[in-house]
């Protein structure tokens, strides 16, 4: 008898813990944040971006179809993809190609991640196919009407390949100009002291997973190239001249788990300031 009741609880334990384990990491939620950006025009009040970061290979049912569904419900301008579509451990590119290849028809804006150059980033090519504007170093302009922004993208942070300076010189203005806000794309939020330095108005990034566990009062324990309670794990963060985002992102690394921080999609509204 004793046996018995010893197996009923090692189930239900089971189940709980299933159960934890698979709505912690496949049921999506949708994190809005609000941006106020000196110079932004007024056309451009309300200008939505729809950040996306590390799905790395990961399906949220068949063909993406649960996130798809998701992100047809919002309203957005512009998507912003901050690296790691892939895993190392098994670099598949479908599972992104599914993804991005079923957005809505938005301007796509992508940044490499540490895991597309453990694989070599040999998907380069498919990713300029689907009409992904790689943005490595690089600058694009941004709007509609009578406004814009500048877009900025560099090369994974992480592995050292970020060269911000060459970006802001694709983004240069002629004197006497009214400043055009910026929005810098990067994998890793390293790269934070460095743009509020440059007076970055935006940094949207990923890469830490908001630690993948996270615990109350305490928040991550570990992100790759911070180490141990990390000063960026997640979450919205502001300096002298500059905003940060960090995404949770959609997927996982080495681990697949996710505590306390669900996997998510990120809406970032702008508003001129004041």
């Amino acid at each position: 008898m004793l046996i018995f009741q010893y197996g009923i609880i090692i189930i239900i334990v089971l189940i709980i813990t299933t159960f934890i384990w698979y709505r912690e990491r496949y049921v999506l939620k949708v994190r809005k944040y609000n941006v106020y950006l000196p110079n932004l025009p007024e056309t451009l009040a309300g200008f939505t971006v729809l950040h996306l970061s590390d799905l790395h290979g990961k399906r949220f049912g068949k063909c993406q179809k649960k996130l798809l569904h998701l992100i047809r419900q919002q309203q957005f301008d512009l998507v912003a993809i901050t690296g790691d579509l892939v895993n190392k451990f098994w670099p598949d590119i479908d599972p992104a190609v599914e993804l991005i290849q079923n957005l809505p028809d938005k301007p796509v804006y992508f940044v490499s991640g540490n895991h597309e150059w453990k694989t070599g980033f040999r998907h380069r090519e498919k990713l300029r196919e689907l009409g992904v504007q790689i943005l490595d170093n690089k600058a694009e302009m941004a709007g509609y009407k009578d406004g814009y922004i500048w877009v900025l993208g560099v090369d994974d942070p992480h592995t050292g390949r970020d060269n911000l300076d060459k970006a802001l010189q694709e983004a240069a203005q002629e004197s006497g100009e009214p400043r055009v806000p910026r929005l810098l794309l990067a994998h890793s939020p390293n790269i934070f002291p460095k743009a509020d330095d440059r007076k970055i108005d935006l940094i949207l990034a990923g890469h830490t997973h908001g630690g993948q566990v996270r615990f109350p009062l305490v928040g991550a324990v570990f992100a790759p190239g911070q180490g141990l309670l990390p000063r960026w794990d997640y979450g919205k963060y502001q300096a002298e001249h500059s905003t940060m985002i960090i995404s949770s992102g959609l997927g996982e690394s080495d681990l697949p788990i996710r505590f306390n921080i669900r996997p998510e999609i990120v809406l970032v509204s702008l508003f001129p300031a004041g």
